[in-house]
């Protein structure tokens, strides 16, 4: 797979742009409710957001918003919003994963415990809605109530997707194939990682002349979120197997010891020898606890020999170049304009990214 060359000065400027300026709506938020006297609560709900992410999801609630000519003040509660959200689903992944690092620290969980941890990630979601209530001043009723709806759809979209997960997990599902796992990824990562913060960008910035189409744009940004999300899930669980540690601020091979049935796990258990998949099943059946470091590495070993790591790189490039096709027909609502640039760049910064 060749990585496509992208505009880096461009995505480096835009994530920068739409980290500060979410950090910096995020403090104010958290500042005047730290009146309260709540500190350690506020201090642990803003650990994850001001780790050092990326940011992408703001980004491209800004860009889809200034993409349809409106302005950052436009976006910025729902660009919070959906930060804010993000940190809190992390939170509450790392309990479910037991996992011990996320940014390269140490995850809240294993700091402070599972019920803080909890509490931290369900405050988090509440916080949401706050922001979202004050798009009404901001937007309008109308505006703010579309936004809101998509809002709702984003949060059962990926709760119902994690439930999936969750469910083959404990129920040692294997009988699975590539269509399980494109549904599945389609409502855990595309709503909230992409299609989500598409729509609700394009819904900010949407002037009056739009409200008769707009319906019509949103269906086709769902088109392009859900071909660009499968591309940055599959990507992201490469990496997940393949990535620099260090770069990538979590543990390698961590789907492996939580038995994720990530689209190469899946193709090594229907194409590999029945010893191997036999030993590979018995593996990820175990506990987290009780994998053997050695046994996990054999399964990654084999699961390069068997073409499986080369399947999801094709997967994920060929879901990107979809995704870049669909771009430059479906969006034809939007001006070309340097937002509209960074929206395309990001197709191509979504397989070149480390981490």
């Amino acid at each position: 797979m060749t990585t496509p060359d992208y505009d880096r000065a461009l995505i480096e400027q835009a994530l920068k742009t739409a980290r500060t300026r979410t950090e910096k709506a995020m403090t104010r938020f958290f500042d005047a409710r730290r009146e309260t006297g709540m500190d350690v609560l506020y201090d642990q709900i803003s650990d994850y957001p001001f780790r050092v992410g990326k940011g992408l999801r703001p980004a491209l609630v800004y860009a889809a918003c200034q993409g349809m000519g409106g302005t950052e003040a436009q976006a910025e509660n729902t660009a919070t919003a959906i930060e804010l959200f993000h940190n809190g689903a992390l939170v509450h992944d790392d309990i479910e994963d037991i996992s011990d690092f996320r940014r390269g620290d140490e995850t809240l969980f294993r700091r402070h415990g599972v019920p803080i941890a909890i509490n931290t990630g369900d405050a988090t979601f509440v916080f949401c809605l706050s922001l979202l209530l004050d798009n009404v001043e901001q937007l309008g009723v109308r505006k703010a109530m579309r936004i809101l709806k998509d809002f709702e759809r984003l949060s059962r979209e990926s709760v119902e997707g994690q439930a999936i997960e969750l469910d083959w997990i404990h129920n040692a599902r294997f009988d699975l194939d590539s269509e399980d796992y494109l549904r599945m990824a389609y409502k855990k990562t595309c709503w909230y990682t992409m299609i989500a913060p598409l729509r609700l960008g394009v819904v900010a910035g949407s002037g009056p002349s739009m409200v008769a189409d707009l319906e019509d744009a949103l269906i086709e940004v769902m088109e392009l979120g859900y071909l660009a999300g499968i591309g940055f899930q599959v990507q992201d669980d490469l990496l997940n197997l393949t990535a620099d540690e260090v770069l990538y601020g979590k543990e390698i091979s961590g789907d492996l010891y939580e038995g994720k049935r990530t689209i190469m796990l899946l193709h090594f258990l229907r194409t590999a020898p029945k010893r191997q998949r036999t030993r590979a099943i018995k593996l990820l059946t175990q506990p987290r606890a009780e994998k053997e470091p050695d046994e996990v590495r054999w399964l990654l070993q084999a699961m390069h020999e068997a073409g499986s790591i080369d399947h999801g790189r094709e997967l994920a490039q060929d879901f990107i170049t979809r995704a870049l096709t669909f771009e430059a027909e479906g969006l034809r609502f939007m001006a070309e304009t340097r937002h509209r640039q960074f929206l395309r760049e990001v197709l191509k910064y979504v397989i070149a990214r480390l981490k």
